[in-house]
């Protein structure tokens, strides 16, 4: 009987024994294949060749969070790439406004006829502003990259924002010797948003439209009803509540040549239909204007048809 017994522990000893060297072995592979993970990115899976429950979790855990790792990296390493992209291509728009002011500062100081004075003055102010806005685009650019970067959301008065922002563009319209045809619902539309943002946005779609366009403008802004509400609204809702949909402001430009233009990449930074640079365009603006609409809820698209093209925000109306 007692040795009936000690084989029983001999046995039993014998198996926890292999069970800890086994798993003992799989533990080290398993660290050798984190040391390999970690030191590059890697579509390499942990794997463990025994089935206990706690060792596939394991494995399983160390997956995701590997998966979590390589796509930070790759986020980080695009993200290096691009501002070292940015970089580069926005050298060429300081160094022109740069050489400009220089140009014409020499010009001021040799010059003794005071209306060529007052003109070279002029000039340079004009390319000062042109280089304060180029830094200030490149500055909000680089800041919407970061991750970390929130917009403080509340209740905005949509309405208000394009109104004032339209009328704000009252002298480049009239020195650009253009008349938008406003098509602008004036009623109160609330939306959850950042104030100065919403302006930017609305601001550089604008710009954008002035500078590039050739003349015909078309501005509109208004709500679009979910069916529903449409027929709710028609038929006359006695519950007091506001029909829903979505708020929307459309710009409209003509443009000369529509065949350059590429609206899946109009929003990427520094693009330009005519690939030429221009001292009233950094190629920042649509960019700026989708990453901040983008931050605050809302989508933005770009359309051509003919020879129009549009820019189009879309918004949930709060009330």
């Amino acid at each position: 009987m007692k040795i009936g017994i000690i084989v029983v522990l001999v046995i039993v000893l014998l198996a926890i024994t292999i069970k800890y060297i086994l798993y003992r072995r799989q533990m080290l592979l398993i660290c050798r294949q984190i040391q390999f993970v970690s030191e590059d990115i890697t579509n390499h899976r942990v794997r463990t060749d025994l089935t206990e429950k706690e060792l596939v979790e394991l494995a399983q855990l160390l997956n995701e969070m590997s998966d979590k790792h390589n796509k930070e990296s790759v986020e980080l390493i695009n993200k290096d790439r691009r501002l070292k992209e940015t970089l580069t291509s926005v050298s060429h728009d300081i160094r022109t406004p740069l050489t400009s002011l220089k140009g014409y500062f020499e010009l001021l100081m040799s010059e003794e006829d005071t209306d060529k004075k007052l003109q070279y003055a002029g000039v340079m102010n004009e390319r000062m502003d042109n280089l304060s806005d180029l830094l200030d685009e490149l500055f909000t650019y680089t800041k919407l990259q970061n991750q970390d970067y929130k917009l403080e959301l509340e209740e905005c008065d949509m309405t208000r924002l394009v109104l004032d922002t339209i009328f704000s563009f009252y002298e480049s319209f009239k020195q650009a010797g253009i008349e938008p045809m406003l098509d602008i619902e004036e009623k109160k539309h609330i939306v959850m948003a950042n104030d100065v943002a919403m302006k930017r946005v609305i601001s550089n779609i604008v710009k954008n439209a002035v500078v590039h366009g050739v003349g015909q403008l078309e501005i509109g802004y208004g709500v679009e009803l979910n069916t529903g509400d449409q027929v709710r609204d028609k038929i006359g809702d006695k519950s007091g509540k506001e029909p829903g949909g979505k708020i929307y402001f459309i710009c409209k430009n003509k443009v000369a040549h529509p065949e350059d233009i590429d609206v899946t990449q109009i929003f990427d930074r520094f693009y330009k239909a005519d690939k030429a640079r221009s001292e009233k365009s950094t190629g920042l603006g649509l960019a700026i204007a989708k990453e901040f609409t983008e931050k605050m809820g809302g989508s933005i698209k770009a359309e051509l048809e003919g020879n129009f093209f549009a820019v189009k925000l879309i918004f949930d109306v709060k009330r």
